[in-house]
């Protein structure tokens, strides 16, 4: 039941910016979302809102609109002192009570920023070994200011549990997405920024045999277009490699687009190359929509969204192993069903945006009550 507005505690979810359609953005408008049933719940970005995503009707936005343009490692420190004072002259202003902090760095910013009135927690989204060495040291000191911490996965708890005064895990959730009769076509689907460690080179690799083999079926691959979210240099290894494995024709690179609804639907499989992940998003979305999944084994992220043999394969490195796992797929449409309803019935229990909702609400009520 949901609480009357004037007892509502102030709460806002610091992200960033929100200008490139990606994970982090999804799961920041997804939280505001879900957590307004019971909080005066905002998303409050860094920096400026140019023409921002997953904009939807009831999630207000705000931002401290400091644009970053530092140079060099002194610059950049104190370009993160000028936006700490922001970003408490903003709560002090808005009478903000509850502030979730996405990434490492505006958690620890706001640990060293804002009172011990305000309580502050930080949300992980990538794997804990993956952040920079600066900021491994930041986040050593900054953390047990913090009230506590979210982490992603299982595998990351006892890392958090050395540094944050308290660790809870709780997954990103997705909103389940509406029946809708769309054919499947033959397209095998994977998305994300083309940088080297979300590992399309891997897919390309992997899926050379299946892919010559059928013929008719395509490799799409979703994702860069903006700035930061794609390696030049590493699109142009892409583009080489695909001549190189004769794959013209059946390889698809398409930019980032928040229309990835389209591309889930019409997609029969889904592929992930992934060298490292926190907890990707796209595979629970990817079940969320039925699709039976193929992923390379990583420290961290699909082992705990993927159940292998059940709704899909979990392949630890082997190139030959991933292609024939996606080639059994391709071949045997009963198998895909299957998976696929598999798929959507975990997200229900395990990821939905209701499921995942009650994990937050008790966190945070165990802070305030």
């Amino acid at each position: 039941m949901e609480k009357p507005a004037q007892q509502r505690r102030r709460l806002a979810v610091l992200v960033n910016d929100m200008n490139a359609a990606g994970g982090i953005q999804r799961v920041a408008a997804h939280l505001v979302k879900l957590l307004s049933a019971r909080y005066e719940a905002r998303l409050l970005t860094v920096e400026p809102l140019e023409k921002p995503v997953f904009s939807e009707a009831g999630i207000p936005f705000h931002s401290l609109n400091c644009v970053r343009a530092h140079q060099g490692r002194l610059g950049y420190l104190w370009e993160l002192v000028r936006i700490g004072r922001t970003l408490r002259r903003y709560v002090r202003e808005e009478g903000i009570e509850i502030l979730l902090c996405i990434w490492y760095d505006w958690a620890s910013v706001a640990a060293w920023a804002l009172p011990a009135s305000v309580i502050k927690i930080g949300c992980e989204h990538i794997a804990f070994e993956e952040a920079p060495r600066f900021w491994r040291l930041v986040r050593r000191l900054s953390y047990p200011r913090l009230h506590g911490v979210v982490g992603l996965t299982q595998a990351d708890r006892p890392a958090l549990a050395q540094i944050a005064k308290k660790v809870w895990i709780i997954p990103n959730g997705v909103p389940l997405p509406e029946p809708r009769e769309v054919p499947k076509e033959p397209i095998l689907l994977s998305v994300g920024h083309l940088i080297p460690r979300k590992g399309f080179d891997r897919l390309l690799w992997a899926l050379q045999a299946p892919l010559h083999a059928h013929p008719h079926w395509k490799l799409v691959i979703v994702g860069g277009g903006e700035q930061g979210h794609s390696d030049w240099s590493y699109l142009g290894y892409l583009a080489d490699l695909i001549r190189l494995l004769q794959l013209e024709g059946q390889v698809l690179l398409c930019p980032a687009t928040q229309d990835i609804d389209r591309w889930y639907r019409r997609a029969s499989c889904y592929v992930m190359g992934s060298r490292q992940e926190g907890l990707p998003m796209v595979l629970i979305e990817a079940k969320a929509y039925g699709l039976p999944i193929v992923s390379f084994d990583c420290p961290t992220g699909p082992r705990e969204i993927l159940r292998p043999e059940i709704d899909g394969f979990l392949i630890s490195g082997n190139s030959q192993a991933f292609g024939s796992a996606v080639q059994r797929l391709m071949e045997d449409e009963d198998l895909r069903q299957r998976m696929g309803q598999a798929a959507r019935e975990d997200v229900q229990a395990r990821f939905s945006l209701e499921a995942i909702a009650q994990q937050w609400f008790a966190l945070l009520e165990s802070l305030t009550d």
